[in-house]
């Protein structure tokens, strides 16, 4: 059985011993004891000792420092310092062991003092609620904080492996997808006009490039180093519309100029190209598609719809991904497939 003593518990235990082996004949000199022996300086060794293991064996640790404790009253030494050893080994226990296991240990604790005890009952009970109880509940409290720490930490990693995966899914898909339809248009026209077929595969390259770049700007994010490429904006949902005209679908384009946090104007254009690029991939051919972006009644609206699409269709990650943006800025966003495909995203304007 290996473990590891970590340098606070060590810290700890040398602070409770220096503690207890100095201050425990002042304490006896003050309730008129004899002089203490040898065998009473171990038993405060032993007890500050127990701590040394308090966060990888904390019943090791409570077990340790009460039975010396409970031998050192039995032997009818003074009470002193080794009972801060008592309260250390108490918090120990509740921070690092199951809180049922806290709740037995204390009170063994308390009953391990009650036959030695020279005062009343009632005494006996404060004195336990406050050398015991007490730290074990700060114990408690202190485990419940770091766990909930921890929680908070693992949610914002997930969050972020979430949003991280989402953007490289709506980059990369979308890049795909252009890409795949101008290498058909190239293709086709190879021989018969090359002129076009020029002009598919600049739309390749540049769609590439593209791709590339906003792939390496989410993997400088992961990094923590500052993106390589600028801010996406409303103003880029023409130049996306291009793009797609030039993959063969018939696209006419409305976009209001609103003044938008940069958090929204992503959340519309990944928005807009999720619904276009899921247009390429599953519309008839010969589909027309509309994009509209506008504000009425304190909502910015994002309208997107085509005429090609089935009626009857599953929710993927891409459908998913865009109600997800949508929902973190306080909107919402339908799909209706009952005429052609459509995606509504309805999002409170920012005060």
């Amino acid at each position: 059985m290996r473990f590891r003593i970590r340098w606070q518990d060590v810290a700890l235990t040398l602070a409770l011993l220096f503690f207890g082996l100095a201050g425990t004949r002042f304490a006896a000199r003050l309730q008129g004891a004899e002089s203490l022996d040898v065998l009473a300086y171990a038993l405060i060794t032993v007890a500050a000792a127990g701590l040394l293991f308090r966060s990888v064996r904390p019943l090791w640790t409570f077990g340790l420092t009460t039975v010396s404790i409970a031998i050192y009253l039995a032997m009818g030494y003074p009470f002193g310092p080794i009972l801060m050893s008592g309260v250390a080994a108490m918090y120990a226990v509740a921070m690092y062991a199951r809180i049922e296991h806290a709740a037995a240990c204390a009170l063994v604790y308390a009953l391990a003092i009650l036959p030695w005890w020279n005062d009343s009952l009632t005494s006996w009970i404060t004195w336990s609620a406050g050398w015991i109880l007490l730290p074990a509940a700060a114990g408690v409290l202190m485990r419940l904080r770091r766990r909930s720490i921890v929680d908070l930490r693992e949610r914002a990693v997930i969050s972020e492996r979430l949003r991280l995966a989402q953007e490289v899914h709506d980059v990369v898909g979308h890049g795909l997808s252009v890409i795949a339809m101008q290498a058909g248009v190239a293709l086709y026209v190879l021989d018969k006009d090359p002129a076009k077929a020029r002009a598919s595969l600049e739309a390749i390259r540049d769609t590439s490039k593209e791709a590339l770049d906003g792939l390496r700007s989410e993997l400088d994010t992961l990094r923590g180093s500052a993106p390589l490429t600028p801010t996406i904006t409303l103003a880029d949902i023409p130049a996306l519309a291009t793009r797609m005209r030039e993959a063969g679908l018939d696209l006419s384009v409305e976009v209001d100029e609103v003044e938008l946090p940069d958090t929204y104007q992503l959340a519309v254009y990944r928005i807009v190209q999720e619904s276009l690029t899921n247009v390429l991939r599953h519309s008839s051919p010969g589909a027309t598609a509309s994009v509209k972006v506008y504000t009425v009644r304190g909502e910015l609206v994002v309208h997107i719809a085509d005429t090609g699409t089935p009626s009857e269709f599953t929710e993927g990650h891409g459908i998913t991904g865009m109600r997800s943006r949508a929902e973190a800025l306080g909107g919402t966003l339908q799909v209706d497939g009952s005429h052609g495909f459509a995606v509504i995203a309805r999002i409170p304007l920012p005060s």
